[in-house]
């Protein structure tokens, strides 16, 4: 039996998803602990209900996820609105650590997913699949090129292999990050830090503040997101038009600094900040409740041992790697933490999922406004044209072979 639930149904569904994910999580004390987000504790669970049907053949879900991509683009364009040109002088240089640290990953990311092809005899495009193209990049990038591999060069199952790939990323990115940050904090002693930052209303981002929220600002707020997110279509269409790829969200993200900025130097209107921050917040639980609910988990039991391999060693990395390398690049202390745990999000899933790793990790330790505005806000920007960089170099060197 199918059930086929529509739009307004399926928007239902994902917040009845983040309520059970959130009662889950008093009852499990350990998901708590672990910084595991409440609409990664509910989608997996439902996505394991539909594991169940489709595996007896009794019941399947369609769901109709068209408002999926309207929040993802909501949450983007509010961390827009969270760019100051003033602030984003002050963290130039935290800017420039998070693109050494993502250049780094993805190389090696592609250089573990091409290395355990090579040693398994398989295309070594495939190990491209299962490298950045699938964890840094996602389903939207892994989409973009396997179908490349296929066409330009005969590397069948590249697309089938890249989106199971992206799909295994999008849920262990939920489950690696607030682990790998709870170790940070213990092994470097940085709870007393988080503790101060708890104590410190100056810390604290507008999404961590109680902050009375006025109802003619939400207004204001809602509107200037979808102004915003309306002139980012164009922006996007006139990117691609000049063969210039990015993702569609990026557009209002854009438009989004633009106008904060055009408000803070003017003063002639106001950006409400934290009501545009609470809509974004609402848009994050959303989005990513509805991707992990429409996964399709038996895509990954047709991996073959191959890319089962290659998955689990790209997780065992990124956690290596994060706690060795990363953490001390990024400036060795609580901010760079906290980034890790988003890090470990879109490395291995998408930025949403690293966002939501970072509000579930500094709800517990104490806030962090320089790891909230750079990791969406710089790396929304970089990852795909740093990923996208990389992935076509390699493709060229690969594909002949």
């Amino acid at each position: 039996m199918t059930i086929h639930l529509d739009i307004i149904q399926t928007l239902a569904v994902a917040v009845i998803v983040l309520f059970v994910g959130n009662f889950v999580k008093r009852y499990f004390k350990i998901l708590d602990r672990l910084c595991i987000p409440d609409p990664v504790v509910g989608g997996l669970l439902f996505s394991l209900l539909t594991l169940a049907g489709y595996s007896s053949g009794l019941l399947m879900f369609e769901l109709d996820t068209t408002l999926q991509n309207v929040f993802m683009t909501v949450f983007f364009t509010s961390v827009g609105f969270t760019c100051d040109v003033r602030v984003l002088l002050k963290y130039g240089k935290r800017a420039i650590q998070f693109t050494i640290v993502l250049a780094l990953l993805v190389c090696f990311q592609n250089a573990i997913g091409v290395g355990l092809a090579k040693l398994f005899d398989i295309n070594l495009l495939l190990g491209l699949c299962t490298g950045s193209a699938s964890m840094t990049g996602g389903h939207g990038t892994a989409g973009s090129f396997a179908p490349l591999f296929e066409s330009m060069y005969g590397c069948e199952g590249a697309l089938v292999v890249g989106l199971a790939a992206a799909t295994f990323g999008l849920v262990s990115g939920g489950l690696v990050g607030g682990p790998v940050g709870n170790f940070l904090v213990r092994r470097h002693d940085l709870a007393e830090v988080a503790a101060a930052r708890r104590n410190d209303p100056s810390q604290a981002s507008t999404h961590e503040m109680e902050i009375p929220l006025s109802a003619k600002k939400m207004t204001l707020a809602a509107n200037q997101i979808i102004i915003c997110m309306g002139i980012g279509t164009l922006i996007y269409l006139a990117l691609q038009m000049v063969g210039i790829t990015f993702p569609s969200y990026v557009g209002g993200m854009v438009m989004g600094v633009v106008l904060r900025n055009v408000s803070v130097y003017s003063g002639k209107f106001e950006t409400p900040l934290a009501e545009i921050d609470s809509i974004g917040n609402i848009s994050l639980s959303l989005f990513v409740s509805m991707a992990l609910m429409s996964l399709k988990l038996w895509q990954l039991a047709d991996l073959a041992l191959p890319m089962i391999v290659t998955l689990a060693a790209q997780v065992v990395f990124i956690a290596i790697f994060m706690c060795l390398v990363a953490y001390y690049i990024l400036g060795h202390d609580y901010d760079a933490a906290v980034m890790i745990t988003g890090f470990c999000g879109f490395g291995l899933g998408a930025m949403p999922n690293g966002v939501s790793n970072m509000q579930a990790f500094t709800k517990k330790w104490g806030p962090s406004p320089t790891a909230f505005f750079v990791v969406p806000g710089v790396g929304s920007v970089i990852i795909d044209v740093v990923n996208a960089l990389i992935l076509t170099l390699l493709m060229n060197i690969l594909g002949p072979m």
